[in-house]
C-alpha cells in the first residue's frame, strides 16, 4: 500500500496524441509545513528562481525538470501531485490558529510571500475547504482581515486576497 501512495503514475496526452508519463511520489511532501513554515533555504538550489526547499521538494515530488520543462509544463505536474495529497497537506503549529489546517493557509499565516506567488503560478486547488474550520483559503483570509483591521497585516493580507481572487479562489459560499 505505501509504495502505491508514494508512486503514483498519471498519464497525459500531448498535442500529438502521444501518451506522458508522469510519475509521482508523494512520499518528498513529507514535512513541507515545515520547509514552508520556516522559509528553509535549499542549500544547492535548482536554479536562481527557485531557492527554497519546499520548491524542492514539490518538484521532487511532482517529477519537475526545472531544466527541461516549461512554466506550463511545471503548473501541470505540480497540480496533479497536489490533487493527490491535498488532504494530507495539513499543518499544526503554536504559531498558525488552524488545527489541522491547509499548507495553503499556513502560507497566508506565516506571510510568505514566494509560496503564495508559487501556489497561484502553479495553479494548486484554491478552493479546498478544510474540515478542521469548514473555510477556504479566502475564507480564512477574510477572516484574518477582520481580526487584523486598521493594521499593517490587514493591507498585506487584502494584497493575497485580491491576488487569490485574481487566480480563481472562491470563498466556501461561492462553491
Amino acid at each position: 500500500m505505501k509504495f502505491l501512495l508514494a508512486f503514483s503514475m498519471l498519464f497525459i496526452s500531448n498535442v500529438y496524441g502521444q501518451t506522458t508519463t508522469v510519475s509521482y511520489d508523494i512520499s518528498k511532501l513529507k514535512n513541507i509545513c515545515m520547509f514552508v513554515g520556516s522559509r528553509t533555504e535549499d542549500p544547492n538550489p535548482l536554479s536562481k528562481r527557485y531557492t527554497y526547499m519546499y520548491q524542492r521538494r514539490i518538484f521532487e515530488a511532482a517529477g519537475v525538470d526545472v531544466n527541461k520543462d516549461s512554466e506550463d509544463e511545471i503548473a501541470r505536474k505540480v497540480s496533479g501531485v497536489w490533487e493527490l495529497y491535498e488532504d494530507k497537506a495539513i499543518c499544526n503549529n503554536l504559531a498558525f490558529d488552524v488545527k489541522d489546517g491547509s499548507v495553503l493557509k499556513y502560507g497566508v499565516a506565516t506571510k510568505f510571500d514566494a509560496f503564495i506567488y508559487d501556489i497561484i503560478k502553479w495553479k494548486i486547488n484554491l478552493n479546498k475547504v478544510d474540515a478542521s474550520d469548514n473555510r477556504t483559503l479566502l475564507d480564512y483570509i477574510q477572516f484574518q482581515i477582520w481580526r487584523t483591521e486598521g493594521t499593517s497585516i490587514e493591507r498585506k493580507l487584502q494584497g493575497y486576497m485580491k491576488q487569490l481572487r485574481a487566480a480563481g479562489a472562491k470563498f466556501r459560499s461561492e462553491l
